[in-house]
């Protein structure tokens, strides 16, 4: 039983109730049906062939053998051997050959030569053939000198083909063969031909299962490779048999078409992706831009407020004497420079961020450019009381961006001084780690809030927004340094100690 269901999933028979549109029927199912229903048409024309046919021609044999009898018999007789006791033999060989039975007599019923068993009866019918006319008696072939007739004989109640005629001596001659024998041999070629068809049958269906697996194979295997194909599963490929034909040639192709397949669906997902990626940096952009007109509106509001009530101001004569006069145009000259500052940092940003600015990569001793930048702010640590102390060791050559490197420490320097407090110490440090140099600018005073950590690299992100525009910060300057040290695919970050803030950055060599 298990087999017959393997069988029949072997087919494409489902045994499962499944909905479909159209019934599906495996190819290997339609070949051994088609031809195992070929070959029983061609077994059942066999049999109404032979049904129809085989009689008839069975039956012009046997009228065609009593004639070539009757003119052996005829010939023999005109020789006079007939007649010869050595012709014995010969005639009885004649008539089992032939399966007939003979008999030559007088014209007066005296029996020459016979066959038959039973004379007497024999002699009766044959006296009763030549002499009577039944209407019954079918006609075959008729000669000057002999009949045959199909007729039933009363006697067994059968059926005989009866030759009757002269021969050329005038004696007669009655050759009979009966119809039974001829049904017999007959129902013997029908149950032959039906066990042969039988066996045909079981034979045809096991070579046409056998054959159809062998042809239907690759055609299954090419079902499943589709199928996958379909599911975007191109791992599958057609193994060529060794012997090639065009289902073969139809297997390479489809792994052709399913390299191209692939190849295409990993273009096109690339494509995808750098799309979806195009898409998300323009609205990511999008909104930088939206962000950056509020902050940049929001920063030069107060400043251009501040211009246009002192410009206004000394207009109108409300600055009286000269320190007045003084004074606005001070404000005037300190707002617009830090606009001024403000304009330069973005577009600084601008550049980095846009990949304008290009790293101009150079030799240079990074030691020296930090004490330098120190010394260079000493004027403004001395005003705020600021001592300095440097953890840096020997001197280090490295191959960068100069300029994006001073950029970066100073402004790391510069928010260094302006939020140093309590013990008023800034801390230089300098760490050759090999391949990488790291350099970190710590400040005594208030640590930064953990959750904002974080986002003090985002532009005009502020902390102490009021201290901030104190010292004239626009809150661009960490973002510049994010995007210096992203160009020279760097490290930066900063973290909280118990009495103060450390930034630092890690540059290669």
């Amino acid at each position: 039983m298990v087999s017959i269901f393997k069988l029949f999933g072997e087919w494409g028979i489902s045994l499962k109730s499944k909905k479909r549109n159209k019934p599906f029927i495996g190819i290997r199912r339609q070949l051994v049906i088609r031809i195992v229903a070929l070959v029983v048409f061609i077994l059942l024309m066999f049999w109404i062939l032979n049904t129809l046919l085989m009689a008839y021609i069975y039956r012009k044999e046997k009228v065609d053998s009593m004639e070539k009898v009757y003119a052996q018999l005829n010939e023999a007789s005109e020789t006079g051997a007939l007649y010869d006791n050595a012709y014995d033999a010969k005639f009885e060989q004649i008539s089992y050959s032939n399966n007939l039975d003979i008999v030559i007599s007088t014209y007066d019923g005296s029996i020459l030569l016979s066959s038959a068993k039973e004379k007497h009866n024999t002699i009766k019918r044959l006296q009763n053939a030549i002499l009577s006319n039944k209407d019954g008696a079918k006609s075959i072939v008729h000669t000057d000198v002999y009949d045959i007739i199909l007729d039933e004989d009363e006697y067994v109640n059968d059926s005989f083909l009866i030759l009757t005629g002269t021969l050329s001596d005038g004696n007669l001659i009655m050759i009979r063969y009966a119809v039974e024998n001829m049904k017999v041999a007959l129902g013997v070629v029908d149950r032959t031909l039906i066990i042969l068809g039988l066996l045909s049958l079981v034979l045809a269906f096991a070579l046409t299962e056998l054959i159809a697996r062998r042809i239907t194979q690759p055609i299954v295997e090419l079902t499943d490779i589709s199928k996958k194909m379909s599911e975007l599963d191109f791992d599958a490929k057609y193994r060529t048999r060794e012997s090639r034909s065009e289902i073969d040639i139809l297997g390479e192709h489809m792994n052709t078409m399913s390299t191209s397949l692939e190849n295409a669906l990993d273009e096109l997902q690339e494509a995808n992706k750098e799309l979806k990626k195009d898409i998300e940096i323009k609205e990511k952009n999008e909104e930088m831009r939206k962000e950056f007109l509020s902050n940049v509106s929001h920063e030069l509001k107060t400043p251009i407020a501040l211009i246009q009530g002192y410009a206004e101001g000394l207009s109108e004569g409300m600055a009286d004497d000269p320190d007045s006069r003084a004074y606005y145009c001070e404000v005037i000259v300190d707002e617009s420079q830090k606009m001024n500052k403000m304009v330069q940092q973005l577009l600084s940003l601008n550049e980095l961020e846009y990949g304008v600015t290009s790293v101009d990569k150079t030799t240079f001793n990074i030691t020296e450019l930090v004490r330098s930048l120190v010394n260079a702010s000493k004027i403004l640590m001395e005003q705020a009381d600021i001592s300095v102390t440097y953890e840096i060791g020997d001197d280090i050559i490295v191959e960068s961006d100069e300029y994006l490197v001073e950029v970066i420490f100073s402004n790391f320097l510069s928010n260094a001084i302006h939020y140093c407090k309590n013990e008023n110490v800034i801390k230089i440090s300098q760490v050759d780690r090999g391949d990488t140099v790291k350099l970190s600018v710590f400040n005594s005073g208030d640590t930064i809030p953990e959750a904002d950590l974080e986002r003090l690299w985002d532009k005009f992100y502020k902390i102490d927004k009021a201290r901030t525009r104190e010292y004239g910060g626009s809150g661009v300057g960490l973002s510049i340094v994010k995007a210096a040290v992203e160009s020279l695919n760097g490290k930066y970050g900063v973290y909280n100690l118990d009495n103060g803030v450390t930034f630092w950055f890690e540059i290669y060599k």
